[in-house]
């Protein structure tokens, strides 16, 4: 099949770089071998976790384009906890898959919730894997500075993306053809809704009162929508090549609507502008006190648009981006330089 003519994404937004990328970067490679996710017994399916396509990946490129005015130990945290759910979500529940062993997966996210618990307080339960490792390692120094019903929400946020990938996995070999269940259950699978939750960490924790607005809901899951649905698109050929693109909005939209792969991925991206406007709408509409949390919002999801353009992912990032030197000090030197430029071509 040949590459899927991507349609012209609407951005309206700016996006920032934290200058402690290179530290981040270091940080983190360092930290997922410690916690075994390099570990040959995890690099058998799909092979995508070795420790060239980890660099290649550049995960600390996204969190350093969505939290850019994170320090330097907060964006160590928020890296680590993003890479322990994209491990979770690329390698190891789908490892299940192999054996068709859902009971097993079900098995194995109950036990992972046992590493969160609502107290922030360590376990005596001692981690047998990569990710139980991680949750260890990560939940009570993140737990400390969190309110009970912060924890609360963050938890059940891991919960709520555990659960989705779950659905994943059972719908992989018979995907679901209706659009608005699977934009429901993208909301889970994709794993931003604890993305915004995480955001607070750095920021603040947000009142109950701001939370329960559903003019603050709508925003979150506006952002929610645009980046899942621009992941949608941009992983989509991808997808097609590792036989995984079932439970993507473009097949899910090409099936339901008997379109082609370009007209599919048009009416997703019609869907992705309107979610884009939502967003740009919303501070607004929010009560003052969730404003900056809203305009952090904007700015992630462009940052999430510009990873998606730079990382060596989803086999679009140029050469001359990816050749270029990844050492710590270096991200100046390919990051920053035309970076005006580039977020304007994205505006267009």
């Amino acid at each position: 099949m040949g590459s899927l003519l991507q349609p012209q994404f609407h951005m309206p937004f700016e996006s920032r770089l934290n200058p402690h990328v290179d530290q981040a970067r270091a940080h983190v490679r360092k930290w997922a071998r410690r916690m075994g996710m390099f570990d040959e017994g995890y690099l058998e399916w799909p092979q995508r976790w070795s420790q060239e396509k980890f660099d290649q990946a550049d995960f600390p490129l996204f969190i350093a384009l969505t939290h850019p005015d994170a320090d330097a130990c907060e964006l160590d945290l928020v890296t680590d906890w993003h890479v322990a759910l994209w491990f979770v979500d690329d390698l190891f529940l789908p490892l299940y898959r192999r054996d068709h062993d859902q009971e097993s997966a079900a098995a194995q996210v109950e036990r992972l919730m046992l590493f969160l618990p609502l107290d922030g307080l360590p376990r005596p339960l001692s981690p047998v894997n990569p990710v139980e490792r991680a949750f260890a390692d990560l939940w009570t120094g993140t737990a400390a500075t969190m309110s009970p019903l912060w924890r609360d929400r963050f938890i059940s946020s891991v919960r709520r993306f555990l659960d989705g990938v779950l659905w994943e996995l059972e719908y992989l070999d018979h995907a679901v053809s209706d659009l608005i269940e699977y934009l429901g259950a993208r909301r889970d699978f994709g794993g931003l809704q604890f993305t915004a939750v995480l955001m607070e960490h750095a920021m603040g924790e947000l009142h109950q009162n701001v939370l329960r607005r559903r003019e603050f809901r709508t925003a979150v899951d506006a952002f929610v929508d645009a980046v899942s649905l621009h992941n949608d698109i941009v992983s989509y050929d991808r997808e097609v090549d590792e036989g995984t693109a079932g439970n993507n909005g473009v097949e899910v939209t090409r099936k339901a609507l008997g379109l082609n792969r370009r007209d599919a991925a048009a009416v997703v991206n019609d869907l992705l502008t309107a979610r884009v406007d939502t967003l740009a709408e919303a501070p607004a509409a929010v009560p003052p006190e969730a404003v900056r949390f809203v305009t952090s919002l904007q700015e992630a999801l462009a940052g999430s648009y510009r990873w998606h353009g730079l990382t060596g992912r989803f086999g679009q990032a140029t050469a001359e981006t990816l050749g270029k030197p990844r050492g710590l000090g270096t991200s100046a030197a390919y990051v920053f330089q035309g970076y005006s430029a580039a977020n304007r071509t994205l505006r267009d």
